[in-house]
């Protein structure tokens, strides 16, 4: 899951995470106590601030960690996460395995059963066709999704994905012929061309939600706009003034336990010291702070019972585009990425809160090793060799270096400490290029970047969201243009590699061989730390969040009597 604000940092160093697969691994989450007094005097309203305007908010099309944040409002798919992390059954009525069927034994074949009073906010049923429209839409070739990737084990998939030339006929036909059936309408039934260890945990992302064929029909690009956004989970987007704000209230057609809280606001303030500013003026119940201020809010006294910190599973790089010059020369990758501070990056950046990143997959995921990315050790001598190898000891003959980054939160003051950092270790000067949400998510997106900055959080935890559909070939999140044949194979096996020992060793030399190639440079590891008002009762927060904390679990938050 793509982030391309900062709202937070991070203070714990340790962070930790499930695998549904080894037990012994155990998801941290945060929780707040719950309310033990309601009263009139209290509105149950929770008031945040997401920051930038969402990119989309089409949980077939989105990507980035706020479009996340709304879509987990508004819609609940078959499977979901526990807040320690291990999945639940949410409109399936139990978990597919093997024992109950659910499962075929060469496992091929994924057969979910559907709770048969599920209803959308509409009150209309929801269905496996629902499912069956939504998984089939997320491989078509006019919308290309970038989360598609993920699920082209199901038959026919990458085949109606990748028809970009076709015909509306043979697209259409490829759809057809998709490994994705309802024999009834509560029978959702996916063929598999190869058995894909982690299918479950897909299952429970965003992009496979249900979607409603007649709203998206009858108002094409306009549904996700209230009061189209017809979803099937506790709330209703019922208001959205574009570049302000996000209105939130309780479905009442929603089939599982209602949410205490009548209505939730989402603010769209990009400047981080504006956000604070309401906090302290009490028109916020929760604020990220900005990245200046964690010193002073770490010790001030006064806010020692607003102080929320909590783990999260999130790593932030620089990410280069490898196709334009001089990033298309590994040394030079590899001597920026020997060039940059890390440790003066947590220590004056983030005031000594975080933890500097050399390798991708963050610590308390099955997949991290410490050892990997260790020859990135900032050591200008070691840079400025590479440099010269690669044919740059002037450094005046590198072509001019533009970063580009999201004009919000912290982004500007990382950007100048790249600046400076490649200035005053190199001599190097890079532009500084700072554009709106929106146009940076859609450069990112079609690479027209050189340099960037950007974020990942893990969407399940797991090496194989960490990996390909980041830096294989062609895949729908990777925007940096690498391509490593040797890495793509060893995907392939580690993605069929139903032995869990040898499948997180196929990951760990995958890791190892795109940090060797340096199409990143990671920064560091982020935790969550924001205020919340101490009248905020039952806020979960998950290694796995969206944009904001404890966004999956808003149905458990009570205002308690203030």
């Amino acid at each position: 899951m793509k982030g391309k604000t900062v709202l937070f940092s991070l203070l714990a160093i340790v962070i930790a995470a499930i695998l549904v697969m080894a037990p012994a691994c155990s998801s941290a989450s945060t929780t707040t106590a719950a309310a033990t007094t309601t009263t009139a005097s209290s509105p149950q309203i929770l008031r945040l601030n997401l920051g930038a305007e969402p990119d989309t908010i089409d949980p077939n099309q989105a990507s980035w960690a706020d479009d996340k944040s709304i879509i987990s409002q508004c819609f609940e798919g078959l499977l979901s996460y526990n807040a320690d992390g291990s999945l639940k059954a949410d409109v399936a009525t139990v978990i597919p395995t093997v024992a109950n069927g659910g499962i075929s034994s060469d496992g091929l074949t994924i057969t979910f059963k559907l709770k048969t009073n599920v209803t959308w906010s509409d009150g209309k049923p929801v269905t496996a066709n629902d499912f069956v429209y939504s998984i089939k839409r997320e491989f078509d070739p006019t919308l290309a999704c970038e989360y598609a990737s993920f699920y082209f084990d199901i038959v026919g998939a990458e085949d109606s994905y990748n028809a970009t030339s076709d015909t509306t006929a043979q697209q259409a036909a490829l759809a057809a012929a998709i490994g994705v059936s309802a024999p009834d309408n509560y029978t959702l039934v996916i063929k598999l061309v190869n058995p894909q260890p982690t299918m479950l945990d897909c299952m429970a992302l965003w992009p496979v939600y249900p979607e409603r064929a007649d709203i998206i029909k009858q108002y094409g690009n306009n549904w996700t706009d209230p009061p189209n956004y017809i979803g099937d989970g506790p709330y209703i987007l019922t208001t959205w003034t574009h570049q302000s704000e996000l209105v939130f209230k309780p479905n009442p057609n929603y089939w599982g336990t209602k949410p205490t809280l009548s209505e939730i606001d989402f603010q769209e303030i990009t400047d981080p010291n504006a956000a604070l500013a309401a906090y302290q003026n009490n028109e916020l119940d929760i604020v990220g702070l900005p990245v200046g201020d964690y010193a002073t809010y770490l010790k001030d006294p006064n806010y020692a019972n607003q102080r929320l910190l909590f783990p999260e599973l999130t790593t932030f790089a620089f990410q280069f585009n490898v196709t334009k010059a001089p990033f298309n020369n590994v040394l030079v990758r590899q001597a920026l990425s020997c060039a940059v501070d890390r440790n003066a990056f947590v220590n004056n950046v983030e005031a000594g809160v975080g933890q500097a990143a050399l390798s991708w997959i963050p610590p308390g995921m099955p997949g991290y090793n410490a050892n990997i990315g260790t020859q990135y050790t900032f050591n200008v001598t070691q840079a400025k060799s590479l440099l010269a190898q690669a044919g740059y000891s002037d450094v005046s003959k590198l072509p001019t270096i533009t970063f580009s980054y999201s004009n919000t939160g912290s982004n500007p003051t990382i950007a100048q400490f790249l600046q400076g950092q490649m200035q005053q270790n190199l001599g190097i000067n890079i532009t500084l290029d700072p554009e709106d949400s929106k146009t940076f998510s859609s450069n990112v997106n079609s690479g027209n970047f050189m340099w960037a900055f950007f974020g990942w959080g893990a969407d399940y935890p797991d090496p194989d969201d960490w990996l390909p559909g980041l830096f294989g070939t062609g895949a729908g999140n990777n925007h940096t243009g690498y391509s490593n044949p040797a890495f793509d194979a060893l995907s392939t096996k580690a993605l069929a590699e139903l032995d869990n020992t040898a499948r997180l060793s196929d990951w760990d030399q995958a890791q190892q061989m795109v940090m060797n190639d340096a199409p990143i440079i990671t920064i560091f590891y982020r935790e969550g730390f924001v205020l919340e008002k101490p009248y905020v009762k039952g806020l979960t927060t998950t290694g796995m969040d969206g944009a904001l904390p404890g966004d999956t679990f808003y149905n458990l938050v009570t205002i308690a009597a203030h």
